[in-house]
């Protein structure tokens, strides 16, 4: 791309050896002189610096824009060194693939450039521009790339506190709001490890649960104002492998509860680590899980059920298909508003279930109207889907969103193969307004079988063709021996 200018005109010798034989005619009929006439016409048709009329060969701009180059995150600008007849630029190489660049180059005349800029160029390895003008100058550019390691997403690696001086406790019955529960070893086989009727404002701290039975680790409802925080919680007579007797064994689960915190928080082979119904806005961060038991419907790392909006931030849940039973991994079901971001889901041997699904947003029930947010989340050996927006759910956002490791033969546990044939976004029976947003999906087993149907996402923006390290898998620590 170049700026336009006007061309010079330049002085006629052949009008001047006429105006020379004009003169003597001219001295006739006026007064003035052969030198004025002459220096007047050359005063007026010279070419000059000042009229802008000598060519100048030179690159004043150089950038590759992601508006014309999909994939791209952000723009790339390069820096010139007029001197040397370089230009510096920066490349991302987890950002796209550098094979398929077409940058846009400004000079300051009008003149070409080679090779064009309309050529996509492998920006690995120096380009050189040459600019040539009307008239058949040239000058030499080249592009000196620096490929620049990509900086590796991670999940935070935290240590909860660790208190050696917790004591051995039965279950806990919440008696009154603001009451504490902190430092203790609960150990139960015969009802709740700790259970709130309610009662608001309580705290939950620095506790080992571990529990068994028909029962659930922590049980609350109508309890705002609830923290739980540096907690471990255990089903601990799971099967070796395969699911729980029955989907009621939960290890965290809250009904009609605002103002909810749940942070550093473990949990482990429940039916579904944390079950949410009507708890809005609620904030679950630094949530680590392992082995999802089921069976359906729960198999969840956590579950939206008609909450309105909510954060679930900084968490991973690692099930081995082999041990867990799972369903959707992340479950937004009759709820809106939610935000997930910040997590590594891996693992998911459910024939129906997915990473993360949104779905009956405008059904009998659904609270919060609809939408949603999913970001910066990994996902790896998925089977049946990625991330969904489904049966009138709508406006949900899948931003910066990595696959890999697909799965298109059997799940493990002898659960089947995919229903959707490996499909990685859906988007059926939606009320439309979903996007998908910089998402990388790397070697499926079944690359013609990315989005269904794709009418119902306005964006859709994703690559196939680059690798990526996942995000570390959040790592608490609950155990005190190693200090002691």
């Amino acid at each position: 791309m170049a700026r336009i200018t006007f061309k010079p005109m330049y002085f006629n010798t052949s009008v001047l050896f006429l105006m020379v034989l004009a003169l003597p005619l001219l001295q006739l009929g006026s007064c003035t002189s052969n030198h004025d006439i002459l220096s007047e016409a050359v005063i007026k048709d010279t070419p000059t610096e000042e009229s802008g009329i000598i060519p100048i060969l030179r690159i004043t701009d150089f950038s590759i824009l992601s508006t014309d180059n999909t994939g791209l995150k952000t723009d790339i600008i390069g820096v010139i060194d007029e001197e040397k007849k370089l230009i510096y630029v920066e490349i991302d190489s987890s950002n796209l693939s550098t094979l398929q660049l077409k940058p846009t180059i400004i000079v300051d005349t009008a003149s070409t450039v080679i090779p064009d800029t309309n050529t996509p160029q492998d920006f690995t390895e120096e380009v050189t521009y040459t600019v040539t003008s009307e008239t058949g100058e040239e000058e030499n550019y080249t592009v000196i790339p620096t490929i620049v390691e990509p900086e590796i997403i991670e999940s935070e690696i935290v240590e909860t506190p660790c208190s050696s001086n917790r004591q051995d406790s039965g279950p806990i019955v919440v008696t009154e709001n603001n009451q504490r529960i902190e430092n203790l070893h609960i150990r139960t086989s015969n009802q709740h490890g700790i259970e709130i009727n309610g009662f608001t404002g309580v705290v939950i701290s620095n506790c080992i649960i571990e529990y068994t039975g028909a029962y659930v680790g922590i049980k609350f409802a109508m309890a705002d104002n609830l923290t739980i925080e540096n907690c471990s919680i255990k089903y601990t007579n799971a099967p070796s492998s395969g699911p729980l007797p029955d989907a009621t064994r939960n290890c965290i689960e809250g009904f009609d509860t605002e103002n909810l915190g749940i942070t550093h928080v473990k949990v482990e082979d429940g039916s579904t680590g944390i079950r949410l119904d009507q708890c809005d806005e609620s904030v679950l961060t630094y949530i680590e899980g392992h082995n999802m038991r089921g069976p359906f419907p729960k198999g969840q790392l956590v579950q939206y059920d008609k909450c309105i909006g909510g954060l679930l931030e900084n968490f991973s849940v690692i099930n081995d298909r082999e041990i867990a039973w799972t369903e959707d991994n992340i479950s937004i079901y009759k709820s809106a508003g939610q935000q997930i971001k910040k997590g590594l889901i891996v693992g998911n041997n459910s024939p129906k279930g997915v990473g993360v699904m949104f779905e009956d947003q405008n059904t009998e029930g659904a609270r919060g109207g609809i939408g949603g947010l999913v970001e910066d989340v990994d996902f790896l050996e998925m089977g049946n889907g990625v991330a969904s927006s489904v049966e009138g759910s709508g406006n949900v956002t899948f931003n910066r969103l990595r696959a890999k490791e697909i799965i298109c033969g059997e799940l493990g546990q002898n659960r089947g193969q995919p229903a959707s044939n490996s499909l990685i976004f859906a988007g059926f029976e939606t009320t439309g307004g979903n996007k998908i947003t910089d998402c990388l999906v790397y070697e499926s087993c079944n690359p013609t079988n990315i989005i269904w149907p794709e009418y119902s996402f306005e964006v859709l923006d994703y690559r196939d063709d680059i690798d990526f390290e996942p995000r570390e898998p959040i790592v608490l620590n609950f155990d005190c021996s190693d200090l002691e």
